[in-house]
């Protein structure tokens, strides 16, 4: 967003348009940066790595890459994940440079040099080894899934993480000593919230300081 304000502030509006592209805009805004604009005005997309997804732009000729990305990863200060800035892979290079080059001939502008391309990691980590794992064991003990270890995950996470997230949930309250989930379970497994964050507002809610635990 603050980059499309300091590029508003430089570029004619009569010929071109700067379109934001990120998940949580509205389906509208998010249909706009998809489409041609129907006066024929050129755009400026700026996009999150939403675009490195199948998704086909119209129109666009030029990619501007910056090589990072903010991904999702557990920070063990907090026990939360949080997202940081780092460095993209090349697979994650290639998947934006064909941005440009869907519909017709195109360019890409790295914003790094070949001896940095080099050093980049063949591949992103996948998520499910870099996030906490609490989250989504609730969910499958919510949904009645008795052995979250021989569930069949697309990538199955390391033994030692699964083991913490399921201590977590028990020290929590959110799991029984049989391995179900508790009804304080069930609650938590319905807020869009980290378990942790989830038993703290609940916590707050039984002792009337909800808004505080909210803050």
């Amino acid at each position: 967003e603050r980059t499309a304000e300091a590029l508003r502030g430089l570029v004619d509006n009569r010929l071109a348009a700067v379109v934001p592209l990120y998940g949580e805009l509205p389906s509208e805004a998010q249909d706009r940066a998809l489409r041609p604009e129907p006066d024929g005005r050129r755009r400026i997309v700026l996009a999150t790595n939403v675009a490195e997804t199948s998704v086909t732009l119209e129109g666009i000729s030029a990619v501007v890459d910056t090589g990072l990305a903010r991904i999702a990863r557990f920070d063990p200060g907090t026990s939360l994940d949080r997202l940081t800035r780092k460095r993209i892979s090349r697979a994650s290079a290639h998947q934006r440079a064909g941005r440009a080059g869907r519909l017709g001939p195109g360019r890409c502008f790295r914003l790094w040099t070949q001896a940095d391309q080099a050093s980049l990691p063949e591949r992103n980590t996948p998520e499910i080894r870099r996030v906490d794992l609490s989250a989504a064991v609730l969910q499958l003990l919510a949904w009645g899934e008795p052995d979250v270890a021989r569930f069949g995950w697309f990538e199955a996470p390391e033994g030692g993480r699964l083991e913490r997230a399921l201590e977590l949930l028990g020290r929590l309250g959110a799991m029984s000593p049989s391995g179900g989930p508790t009804a304080l379970g069930r609650r938590l497994a319905s807020l869009p919230l980290a378990p942790r964050l989830g038993r703290l507002l609940l916590e707050g809610e039984a002792r009337g300081c909800v808004r505080r635990a909210a803050l």
